[in-house]
């Protein structure tokens, strides 16, 4: 019985789940992480002793690894596969169909987007409140959103989503890694001499996303439209951020 729960969860009907369907629903959620990692959660904590969670982080991130890992060779091998639909109108009827047959790989793309809403709330229980930055917060809160936006109509996102994404998962992958062996012990940090390179992966990938759907525009592969101006200016935002960080810190 259980098992048929997952399964028709995970695989069936997904048209029709609540999550999707609801236009308040995972907002609503959004808004319910910011306001327990922000005030919530640090006010229940202030009394209390850190949680160690050394052993769930551990398994934690490297559950993150496999599943980044699983989702990024999904997400190539559909790119190649409905890479001649790159330039077509959104409402044409081969990009309609592709959007559609891959709506199961966007789904695991969302329900692991949400996942890592974890990460902020172990940094709350852990009271690691110098992790609990703006730009992690948000970070965490916009890429659930606009997943969420983007799978719940095929047309709104061009191509170049399967492109952002799948960059966005490869990298990390090398995040999570990092954590997961970070979390092993202070035996690990001399292995972890990488970090900074870390940031500047992330760094990379904003400039690159940027780049390469600029180059959609200019060859008439897409068009500027509402969705595509959101995406650009969220890329943006988020890149001045890590630049700050960067500088911040190195």
């Amino acid at each position: 019985m259980l098992l048929e729960t997952v399964h028709s969860f995970l695989f069936e009907n997904l048209e029709d789940k609540t999550l999707l369907k609801n236009d308040y629903l995972l907002p609503s959620i959004i808004i319910g992480y910011v306001l327990f990692v922000k005030w919530i959660g640090p006010s229940i904590m202030e009394t209390r002793k850190p949680f160690s969670l050394r052993g769930v982080m551990v398994f934690y991130n490297f559950s993150e690894v496999l599943a980044n890992a699983f989702l990024f060779q999904w997400i190539l091998s559909e790119s190649i596969k409905w890479k001649h639909i790159r330039c077509l109108p959104h409402d044409h009827p081969s990009y309609v169909s592709a959007r559609l047959e891959t709506l199961p790989m966007w789904w695991f793309i969302l329900l692991n987007k949400m996942t890592e809403l974890l990460d902020t709330i172990f940094f709350v229980l852990r009271k690691k409140r110098n992790q609990l930055s703006m730009l992690h917060i948000v970070h965490h809160s916009a890429i659930c959103l606009i997943v969420w936006y983007l799978v719940r109509a095929p047309a709104r996102a061009g191509f170049y989503g399967f492109i952002i994404v799948g960059i966005n998962i490869a990298v990390h992958i090398v995040m999570y890694t990092y954590y997961g062996l970070s979390g092993l012990g202070p035996h690990m940090d001399k292995y972890l001499w990488w970090k900074k390179y870390l940031t500047v992966l992330q760094i990379g990938q904003f400039v690159f996303d940027i780049v390469y759907v600029f180059i959609e525009f200019l060859t008439g592969c897409e068009k500027a439209g509402f969705g595509e101006i959101l995406n650009l200016a969220f890329i943006l935002f988020l890149l001045i951020l890590f630049l700050r960080l960067y500088r911040t810190r190195y």
